[in-house]
Order: C-alpha cells, then structure tokens, then sequence
C-alpha cells in the first residue's frame, strides 16, 4: 500500500540510475567527468502519519570511478525530517545505489550496490543474476568484482551484504577461479551458495518475521497480532481472553529461525579456435553438481561465433541427473527464492526453490542465444532453453530484450522491452518466475529526456501454479526526467 500511494500521488522525477552498464557504454562513463542529478517530490501516508516525500538521485562519474546516491527524506507534518531513516548505520548505506570501479571485462572492476545482470563463467550455477529485480521496493547491496591476467583471474559475486545482519544472518555468493595453461584456453573453478533461502522473504525490521505475517513490520521488538494490539494500549486481559479463545494469535512465525541451505559446484574449460578482427570462435565444456542432492549436469559442446560487435550466436548441448537445474542463482532468483503460498486450510506457508530443486527429473536439450547490434542504434539480445525427456517433465527458459538507443521515431529519445521466464515446463505469458516491461525515454533536447518505465511481476498466491486475479500481479509504475551535465 505504501508503494502504491506514492505511485499515484508523487510527481516522480528521477527512478533509476543513469549511468547503469545496462544504459551507458564505457566510453560514456569512462569520460574525464560525469554528472547527473535527478530528484522526485510527492505525499505518503504510512502508520496513520502523513508524509511530504523529496527524493535526489544525484550520479557523478570520474574517470573509471562513478557513484550513484538514492536519497529520500520524509518531513511530517511539523516540518521535520522522519529519524527512522538515519538512526541506524544501515540507513546510510541505502542512500548509496552503486559505486563502480570500471566495468566487466576490464582487468580490474568492482562494483558496490545494485548489481546488473552478472554471469560466473558459462553460467552453469549463477547465470544472469541482477539484485535489482525488485528496485525500489527493495534495495539490495550487492557486489561484483573481478580481474584478469595473462595467467589467471577471478571473480566474486554477492548478492545483498544487509543480509548479514539481524537474525539468521545469511547470503547468497559464488566465486570462480581460472588459470590459462596458454593464451587460447582457460580452466575454470566454481563455488556458489545461498546460506538461507528464506531471506527472500521481505523483512523490513529485520526482526526476523516476514513483513507478510508481520503485524508490525516495522517494530522490531513486536510481531504477532496480539502484539498490534498491546501497541494500541488494549487492555491485557482482554488481548488474553481473545488469545484464548483464539480469535486473534500470539504466535511468531513458524518460519523464523529456520533455514534452507543450498551449494553447487563446477567446472569448466575454454578453448579459443579463432581470434580475428572480425571473426571469433570458442568452444566450452561445463559439469556442475549439487551438495545438497548429489545431482549434476553438464553442457557440450558448447560453441560461440561472434562477427566483430555486429551479431554473436552461442549454443550449446545440455544433460542433467535428477535434482539438478542449470543456472540455479538466475535473474528471477530473488522472485522464486522464497515466496509465501496458501496451504489447504488457507493459511499461509512458505516454499523455496531448493523444493523445485528437489522436484527436477532427468532431463537433456540445448540451450541458445544470439546478440545483435546494429550500429549502436538497435541491440537485442535472446536465449532460450529446452530440455525433456519423454513424458517425464519439461524444463523451458526465455529471455529476451530489444533496445532502441537513438532517435528513429519523432520525440521518441529510447526504447526498451524485455522479457524473462525461468524453469517452466511450458512458457507461459504470466508465472511465478516471469518478469517483463520496457522503457520509453521522451527527449527535451540533448541532454534531457522523460522516461516510463513499466514492469510487472506475479506472485502465485495460492500455490495452484496459475496466476490469476489483481493480488497475485505487481506493478511498478514511474515517470521520470534525466538530465545530464
């Protein structure tokens, strides 16, 4: 509710970052200076207070460094500013979105806070994971750091270091090694794990109950319904007479010390066959396992053709044993990782993705996808996967994106849809693992444009594997204005 009042009541000037690496190339933002300031001003009611909500999103870029800040500030009714946001030294780490040294591929970048679509390797255990899948609603703080020599490299992956506080503390990580034996081929290592699954459960209070089942989400000390009511001054004889006769609960919920473990690991080797201006061929092998099954699955051959920056097509064989699913930490990842369902007596219960984990049967296909950029005015890219066996199950996968980058279209400055499916046995227009929206940019001249954005996600509520009705669709809504300087 409270996203949704500021969608319909703010002006919103400013709702993402502009200098991401999925809208700027290196040239732009490796440039000696960088600078853009964006902001947003509107009204919020939330706890019965009325709020005045001013937003800045100022972004400075020098030479390979660049920082993005997220600052809100709420001011009640007397004209002071909310103290809930800056009490804690977690509330200042939200007001950073990113801070980024460089960009993949370089020899060395790292970067600090929402994290682009990110791959370990061939992507046999974490295959396009973004951390911003649900920006602004939540903010992740992530990292993405790497470097490469002529012998070796590597690379780690975080997904949201505040999951390291509070209770059960956790996070979800992957890290890879590989040496060159010589300057065509690479021999890689992979290690990746999600300490506990249930943190993808939203928990604004960090009290260790999920805001869902959480009557006060934000009072850290108070959780049940029966607490909501003690908050309100109800007297304790009465809060017990209700206990008792079990029209309200006193109990905390039953997910809140529990834990889902899961860890893979892998290997993979590359060889280079040809290296030329304009003409690139590799060829890879990939095998990854469970810890937590024993199941494994391997991709080969797997073959790349790039022809210079124009177009890039990537394919490859895939078989994998029961309890086992390539790509596990994906970019739907924090979607499935763990949501809440209704169970049969229409109460709520929760399932992780370490279930479907457990579900998946033998199976074996391909996987392929192809980029294209069409001299830096139109790029797209797509990838799917498809892999049965008989009767057994099917595990399908899709993504795909198109962008426009210059302006073709009168008033029309950019243009961007996309969409994403993971791990159905049939691609279907709305899943639990489905995300999908684009991005039209306005210009008002050379260095300023208005931006919509829309994306939607959905959330399968009752558990029936079939999305339906208004409460399991989510949908983000913003205009914006950008200016750079």
């Amino acid at each position: 509710m409270k996203k949704l009042l500021i969608l319909l009541v703010s002006l919103f000037f400013v709702s993402m970052p502009l200098y991401s690496e999925e809208n700027s190339s290196p040239e732009q933002a490796d440039s000696s200076f960088n600078f853009g300031l964006g902001g947003f001003f509107g009204a919020i009611s939330t706890n019965g207070q009325n709020y005045k909500h001013i937003g800045l999103r100022p972004e400075i870029g020098i030479w390979k460094f660049a920082i993005a800040l997220d600052i809100n500030l709420f001011i009640d009714e007397d004209g002071k500013i909310r103290k809930e946001d800056w009490n804690e030294p977690s509330d200042y780490l939200d007001k950073i979105y990113y801070i980024r040294f460089g960009h993949r591929g370089d020899p060395f970048y790292f970067k600090v806070g929402g994290i682009d679509s990110t791959t370990l390797g061939y992507g046999a255990l974490i295959n396009n994971y973004n951390n911003t899948i649900d920006y602004p609603t939540y903010k992740r703080q992530g990292l993405d750091i790497g470097f490469e020599t002529s012998s070796f490299g590597a690379q780690l992956i975080v997904n949201d270091f505040k999951e390291l506080r509070g209770n059960n503390r956790s996070v979800m990580t992957g890290g890879r090694v590989f040496v060159k034996p010589f300057s065509r081929m690479q021999i890689g290592g992979s290690l990746a794990a999600d300490f506990n699954e249930y943190k993808g459960l939203y928990d604004s209070d960090g009290d260790g109950v999920p805001d869902r089942v959480d009557f006060l989400p934000y009072d850290k000390k108070r959780s049940t319904e029966a607490d909501f009511y003690r908050a309100k001054g109800w007297d304790p004889a009465i809060i017990q007479m209700l206990i008792d006769d079990h029209s309200i609960s006193d109990d905390e919920f039953a997910y809140k010390d529990k834990r889902s473990k899961t860890a893979f690991w892998s290997a993979d080797v590359g060889f280079i066959i040809i290296n030329g201006e304009f003409i690139n061929l590799d060829i890879y092998a990939q095998f990854a396992q469970s810890f937590n099954t024993g199941g494994w699955g391997f991709s080969a051959p797997g073959i790349k053709l790039g022809l210079g920056n124009f177009f890039e097509v990537y394919a490859d064989y895939r078989y994998r044993r029961d309890e086992f699913i390539f790509g596990y930490y994906n970019d739907t990842y924090d979607l499935e990782r763990a949501r809440f369902i209704q169970d049969g007596t229409g109460g709520l219960t929760v399932v992780t993705k370490k279930e479907n984990l457990k579900e998946a049967k033998s199976l074996r296909g391909y996987s392929a996808g192809a980029r294209l950029n069409l001299f830096d005015i139109i790029t797209a890219k797509g990838e799917y996967a498809d892999l049965s066996w008989g009767d057994k199950q099917n595990d399908r996968s899709l993504r795909a994106e198109a962008e426009l980058n210059k302006t073709l279209i009168p008033f029309i400055s950019s243009l961007k849809g996309f969409y994403v499916q993971n791990n159905m046995d049939k691609i279907r227009l709305k899943s639990a693992s489905t995300i999908w929206g684009g991005v039209m940019g306005i210009g008002l001249g050379s260095n300023a444009e208005i931006k919509m954005m829309y994306i939607v996600t959905y959330d399968d509520r009752n558990g029936d594997g079939k999305i339906s009705g208004k409460d399991e669709t989510n949908v983000q809504i913003a205009v914006s204005t950008e200016a750079r300087f």
